[in-house]
C-alpha cells in the first residue's frame, strides 16, 4: 500500500531533484503527478498492470455499447421509451421543442415521435406529436435506431478492451473474436468471428461483431482493463514489484524534466526502468491461453470427438 505523493517523493530523492527530507515544491510536486498519471496510463494501454485486469459477462449483440459516466452516442434530445406511457411521462420543455427533440418507441418501428408545442389559455403546453417514420432516413434517424437495437453495458472505468469470448452458458467452452481494425471490419463475411471497437469518450467504447454471429444463443465474455484515477493521497494496493517500476520509471521522466543527473546516471536509469518492465511483462508472456483449432457447424453444435478433444465451441 503506497500513495501517489510517496511515490513522487521518492523518485524526487533518487533524481537528486529534491532531498529526502525536504518537501515537494508545489510545482514540482504537480508535475509528478501528472507524470505519474501518463505512466500509469501507458503501462494500463500496454497491458503492464495487472491488477487492472477485469472481465464482464453479457448477451450476445449485433452492437455493444459499454459506458460509464459519459453516454454521447445517445445524442441530444433525441429519447427512447418501451412504452408510450414512458413517452408520456417525460416532461418536455421550450427546450426540446427549439431543439427537434425525437422519441422512438420500442416496437413502433413506423412511428417517429417529435416535441410541438401547443396553446392553451395558460400558456403553451408541451407535447409529443406523431408521424409516419420517412422512408429515407437521415443520419440521426439512423444513429437513433442503431442505438435503440444496442445492447448498453454500464461498466465503470474501462481503459482498454482486451480480448472477447463467446462461451456456453456453464462457461466450459469459449471460443475467442479475432480483433480487426475498424476500417478492415467490412471485408468479413457476415458469419465471420471478429469484432472490432471504437473508443468514444473517456470510459465509453463502442463494440461490434457480424450480425449472424451474434444471433447465437450464447454468453459474452469481455476481458478489459480498468482505468486506474487516484489523487495525489489515496492508498493504492499494488504488488511491490509494481511500485518499484512506477517509481523508477517517475524517476527517469522527473530525471529529463529536471536533469540533475549525469549522462552515465541516465543511462543507468533508463537501463533500470527497461529491465523493470521485462521482468513484469516476461511472467505475462508465458502466461497464453492455449487454443485448438475451431469448428463451429451450422447448428452451432459439437460432435462427441470434438468435445472430448477439447475443441473450441466455433
Amino acid at each position: 500500500m503506497i500513495s501517489p505523493r510517496t511515490i513522487i517523493v521518492e523518485a524526487c530523492s533518487r533524481g537528486n531533484i529534491v532531498p529526502r527530507r525536504q518537501s515537494v515544491p508545489g510545482d514540482i510536486l504537480e508535475t509528478g503527478y501528472k507524470l505519474l498519471k501518463g505512466i500509469v496510463a501507458k503501462y494500463n494501454a500496454d497491458n503492464l498492470l495487472v491488477w487492472t485486469q477485469n472481465s464482464i459477462e453479457s448477451p450476445i449483440s449485433q452492437y455493444i455499447h459499454i459506458h460509464d459516466e459519459e453516454d454521447t452516442l445517445k445524442g441530444e434530445y433525441n429519447y427512447y421509451v418501451n412504452t408510450e406511457a414512458q413517452l408520456d411521462s417525460i416532461q418536455l420543455s421550450a427546450e426540446d421543442v427549439e431543439n427537434n427533440a425525437y422519441a422512438l418507441v420500442k416496437n413502433q418501428p413506423d412511428i417517429l415521435y417529435f416535441a410541438m408545442a401547443v396553446g392553451t389559455p395558460s400558456g403553451p403546453q408541451y407535447i409529443w406529436a406523431s408521424r409516419g417514420m420517412p422512408e429515407v432516413k437521415n443520419q440521426r434517424l439512423q444513429n437513433m435506431f442503431k442505438y435503440q437495437s444496442m445492447l448498453h453495458l454500464h461498466v465503470k472505468d474501462v481503459a482498454k478492451i482486451n480480448s472477447m469470448y463467446v462461451q456456453t452458458q456453464d462457461a466450459l467452452l469459449h471460443g475467442k473474436f479475432d480483433y480487426v481494425a475498424p476500417a478492415d471490419f467490412d471485408k468479413y463475411g457476415p458469419s465471420t468471428k471478429v469484432y472490432t471497437y471504437t473508443q468514444k469518450s473517456e470510459g465509453e467504447w463502442l463494440i461490434e461483431i457480424k450480425p449472424n454471429t451474434a444471433k447465437l444463443n450464447y454468453t459474452l465474455k469481455i476481458n478489459y482493463n480498468e482505468a486506474m484515477q487516484f489523487d495525489l493521497d489515496d492508498e493504492l494496493f499494488i504488488p511491490d514489484n509494481y511500485v518499484e517500476l512506477l517509481i523508477v520509471a517517475l524517476t527517469h521522466k522527473l530525471a529529463l524534466q529536471y536533469p540533475r543527473l549525469d549522462d552515465a546516471q541516465m543511462q543507468r536509469l533508463e537501463n533500470e526502468v527497461r529491465v523493470l518492465v521485462d521482468n513484469v511483462r516476461t511472467p505475462k508472456a508465458s502466461d497464453r491461453i492455449i487454443e485448438r483449432e475451431d469448428y463451429f457447424d451450422t447448428a452451432g453444435m459439437m460432435t462427441q470427438a470434438e468435445l472430448l478433444g477439447g475443441q473450441g465451441i466455433f
